[in-house]
């Protein structure tokens, strides 16, 4: 008997009785509400004391928005798509990302902090150390929204991988389980960080944890026979292994347009009455059953689809039970995926990412252990489908910027993107993220005096800044024309566009600035797409114009600023 749950019914009775002799006092009805909410809540999991951050109270009386510094901006392609680099709270870009990105982003990497109460974790502007009662409480409620708002960006073939070590590594896989769900877990990766031995502590810790989670689980973890270790294997297009399989293994025997192909058995161990059936072969007329303790793979309806697409054959003389086509191309990244990563020549270590940022930025102050780039990229690698139409990574804990690195490296030449959020405490974000990308985008010399060559992208610089109800009544505007001048911002951000000082992109937020445009034959000849400002109206020879130029027309979306006005009315 679940003693507890017995004993909340009996609670729960209680309540019903009280509540029915007290339907003259709202207040204490009001109380008897919110304990019983108390106790239908989950009981199993994560329990802990929520905190409030003073970035909380902030947006009681102002609103976040992203500003562009255009003195920072990189443009060398205008037609590959725009990076981004966003400077101040990581919270509030999540909240402003929400509105851009939501169920947008292929991949979040993060490496928050690990609260070892050595001055590596701030909460509200104060260093939490190993003497505060309530560290582990506080981590987790940061975690928390955090994490909770990460989920919205993804999209549902989308993975977070996360950074952590032992101090906060069981808090952590519990909180994810309760954000994610605990059926989308993937996999925990220990991963070696460090060859060197501690000699300040009686057992040398080497290794941290990557723990990654699925939006929507898509994967499963199977056993292999030669040598029984623990692999992934890859069922759709989440999982990507970068070494390929051997092609020794197929053939064309008939010539089949798809390339090469091997058979593999169509039946699959257990009994399963859906996948128990009939298959007749249709050039012989013989019929098979399962092999005995076995099933068919697939149930009828897919056999019969697999069957219509020559991907069903009766062994090589016609005459055996079905076999399956697998085709070399669809699997010759599903190699072997190992849940441990030991293998430094792989996945290289802490060390070398200190060397990698050093050789970089030979002229500034950096981090004590910076992840290496081998790292993020491998997890690119296996996370990112070749099939993904211009991927989009987000690393809202960017530290020196090794994310953006591994995504300009591992996509040379294939338009993907990236957005790095970071504080800019000590000016890091300025000085070392944002430096660090330049370089990478712009070339530079190593340590050794080597001219190292850029790669060509594009970036962004944005800051958030907050405004008021106040400020916009001060200065004469109503609440809608207070948040217009920070459009633009969004657009780029949601289109990874450029569209300031852009004659091909333009945005309209009045009728005079589109009667303006309208008028001038250069002006419209040079433009290919417009943004329209919900309150303009195009009267239907500005329709015609735009039609007859080829311009495309996009209407700004509501969700950019709408609960931001209602709430700057209501106050």
């Amino acid at each position: 008997m679940n003693l507890s749950s017995k004993k909340r019914e009996k609670i729960m009775g209680n309540i019903s009785i009280m509540r029915s002799k007290l339907q003259d006092n709202p207040e204490l009805l009001i109380t008897l509400d919110d304990i019983e909410h108390e106790l239908k809540r989950k009981k199993y999991g994560l329990v802990w004391e929520s905190h409030e951050e003073k970035i909380d109270k902030e947006i009681e009386t102002s609103i976040p928005v992203f500003v562009e510094n255009r003195d920072l901006e990189i443009e060398n392609n205008k037609d590959r798509s725009t990076n981004f680099i966003i400077e101040g709270d990581n919270l509030h870009s999540l909240h402003l990302l929400e509105k851009t990105h939501k169920n947008k982003i292929d991949l979040i990497i993060i490496d928050p902090p690990y609260n070892r109460g050595l001055n590596d974790f701030i909460y509200d502007d104060n260093y939490i150390d190993k003497s505060d009662s309530f560290k582990h409480s506080k981590w987790i409620s940061f975690m928390e929204k955090r994490l909770k708002s990460a989920k919205k960006l993804l999209k549902n073939s989308g993975a977070i991988f996360i950074n952590i070590d032992d101090n906060e590594f069981a808090q952590l896989k519990l909180l994810c389980d309760d954000i994610f769900g605990e059926e989308n877990f993937i996999s925990c990766f220990p991963w070696h960080n460090r060859t060197s031995i501690q000699n300040d502590t009686d057992i040398s810790i080497n290794h941290e944890y990557i723990i990654a989670y699925a939006k929507k689980r898509r994967i499963s973890n199977r056993r292999l026979k030669a040598g029984n270790k623990d692999t992934w294997y890859k069922l759709d297009d989440f999982v990507i292994q970068p070494k390929e399989s051997d092609s020794s293994k197929y053939a064309n025997p008939d010539n089949d347009p798809r390339g090469i192909w091997k058979a593999d058995p169509f039946d699959a161990p257990n009994i399963r009455p859906n996948l128990t059936y009939e298959i007749v072969n249709p050039n012989t007329g013989v019929s098979y059953l399962p092999p005995k303790g076995r099933c068919w793979r697939m149930e009828q309806e897919k056999y019969q689809k697999l069957l219509r697409d020559n991907r069903i054959i009766f062994g090589k003389n016609g005459k055996s039970k079905p076999q399956l086509k697998v085709f070399y191309e669809e699997v010759k990244m599903k190699g072997e995926i190992r849940n441990s990563w030991f293998d430094s020549n792989i996945y290289d270590t802490s060390t070398n990412g200190k060397k990698e940022l050093l050789d970089i930025l030979p002229d500034r102050k950096i981090f004590n252990t910076p992840k290496p780039v081998n790292l993020y990229r491998e997890i690119i690698k296996m996370a990112i489908s070749p099939k993904v139409k211009n991927p989009v990574i987000l690393d809202f804990f960017a530290g020196s910027g090794t994310v953006g690195q591994a995504v300009l490296e591992e996509f040379q030449g294939i338009d993907a993107s990236f957005i790095l959020c970071n504080s800019n405490e000590n000016n890091i974000c300025k000085d070392i993220t944002y430096e660090r990308i330049k370089r990478i985008i712009q070339g530079y010399t190593n340590q050794k005096g080597y001219n190292i060559k850029g790669i060509e992208s594009n970036l962004k610089y944005y800051s958030i800044e907050y405004i008021n109800h106040e400020d916009c009544k001060n200065n004469n505007f109503n609440d809608e024309s207070c948040l217009n001048k920070y459009v633009p911002e969004m657009i780029q951000l949601e289109n990874q566009i450029n569209i300031k000082d852009s004659k091909e992109y333009r945005v309209f937020l009045t009728d005079n600035e589109l009667d303006t445009f309208t008028s001038s034959e250069s002006e419209i000849q040079n433009c290919r797409c417009a943004y329209i400002g919900n309150n303009v109206l195009l009267t239907q020879e500005q329709l015609d114009k735009f039609e007859e130029n080829k311009i495309k027309l996009y209407y700004l979306p509501d969700y950019y600023f709408e609960n931001e006005i209602l709430k700057m009315e209501q106050w």
